[in-house]
């Protein structure tokens, strides 16, 4: 079963796989910026991929189009657009 850690919070999160990690966080209660309800155009829910970046989806075009409008850094990725296969833990700067 897919698994998201969140670093530094100390929390974890099985999720069914293809979940995104903003609906992880969502179940958690970890608070995760956002502004479009997880539509791919805010850029809010951006987090760093500390491990497992092979356990995600590959970026579709709408995430890419994200991440270069945002400056997403070759690490980051979109909680609301990122599906989750496998074991993955993430972090974000307002933690």
């Amino acid at each position: 079963m897919p698994k998201v850690h969140f670093i530094p919070l100390g929390k974890s999160k099985e999720i069914k796989p293809g979940a995104t990690i903003l609906a992880a966080a969502t179940q958690l209660g970890v608070p995760i910026g956002q502004s479009c309800s997880g539509d791919g155009v805010c850029g809010w829910c951006r987090v760093k991929v500390v491990r497992g970046h092979e356990h995600l989806s590959p970026l579709t075009a709408l995430e890419k189009k994200l991440a270069q409008a945002c400056g997403f850094k070759s690490d980051e990725r979109a909680a609301c657009l990122a599906h989750v296969q496998g074991e993955v833990a993430v972090t974000t700067a307002y933690w």
